[in-house]
Parts: C-alpha cells; sequence; structure tokens
C-alpha cells in the first residue's frame, strides 16, 4: 500500500488483515472506510446508487467489533477481518 507508518522503534509495521475473506498487507496503523472499499472492489460494480457496508472484528481493545462509516477510519490490528457488501439502490 502507499500508506506507511513506523512504530516506536523506526521500523515499518506490517499488518496482515482479511478483506472479504482475502488475506492483505497493510502498512498503516490505520484503515480507512474508502480504503477498504477500494481493496474489496478495485473495479467498483454496475450501478447507479451503490452503497457499500464495512463490518468489521477482531479490532483493538478499545473496539473490537464494529460498523465502518464513510468518512471515519478504525486502528489496525494483526488478523482483522473486514466484510465489505456493495448494495445497488436503484
Amino acid at each position: 500500500m502507499d500508506t506507511q507508518s513506523q512504530n516506536d522503534h523506526g521500523n515499518q509495521k506490517t499488518y496482515t488483515i482479511r478483506v472479504n475473506t482475502r488475506a492483505t498487507t497493510w502498512n498503516d496503523h490505520k484503515i480507512s472506510y474508502d480504503q477498504l472499499v477500494k481493496i474489496a472492489f478495485p473495479t467498483p460494480p454496475p450501478g447507479t446508487k451503490i452503497t457499500y457496508t464495512v463490518i468489521y472484528r477482531k479490532g483493538d481493545e478499545s473496539k473490537r467489533e464494529g460498523t465502518l462509516t464513510q468518512g471515519n477510519d478504525v486502528p489496525v490490528k494483526d488478523g482483522m477481518i473486514f466484510d465489505v457488501t456493495a448494495t445497488d439502490e436503484s
């Protein structure tokens, strides 16, 4: 990914997350709704009013699971699971 961060020792931290069951490497301590949608759907599905739902599990201690909404992000933890679904509201 093009977004990178460093941990306290100056080394890049790499996380393995699952997006729609596919293992993905992530190099930042946060991930946004928009980034997850792009990972899950690199080519957006056809339709005029596509909306996405992002649900996550196995998050950090502050919020282990939940729904991520547009414009927001969530701290990444190794082994997190994200389910991203697309719905056409036409």
